[in-house]
């Protein structure tokens, strides 16, 4: 995905998980800062409030990741 300088996103929430490869720039949210070549894995039902600062090229796939039974890490 290309974000261009100052584009936001509402928070939202990840069912089956997120991953993240910033290729250029600078992405942001509330968990931190990650700049090129950062792998950011968000787990199953994370939430997050993202924007970039500066022009920002990424790699997204959602929903792809297990989900784990509570309290276990064991897939379900």
């Amino acid at each position: 995905m290309y974000w261009p300088k100052g584009e936001k996103f509402h928070r939202h929430v990840h069912p089956g998980g997120e991953e993240i490869y910033v290729i250029s720039g600078e992405f942001i949210d509330e968990h931190g800062r990650y700049p090129a070549a950062t792998w950011i894995r968000s787990s199953h039902m994370s939430m997050l409030t993202p924007y970039v600062e500066e022009e920002t090229l990424f790699w997204v796939k959602v929903g792809h990741l297990p989900v784990q039974e509570p309290g276990t890490g064991e897939p379900k």
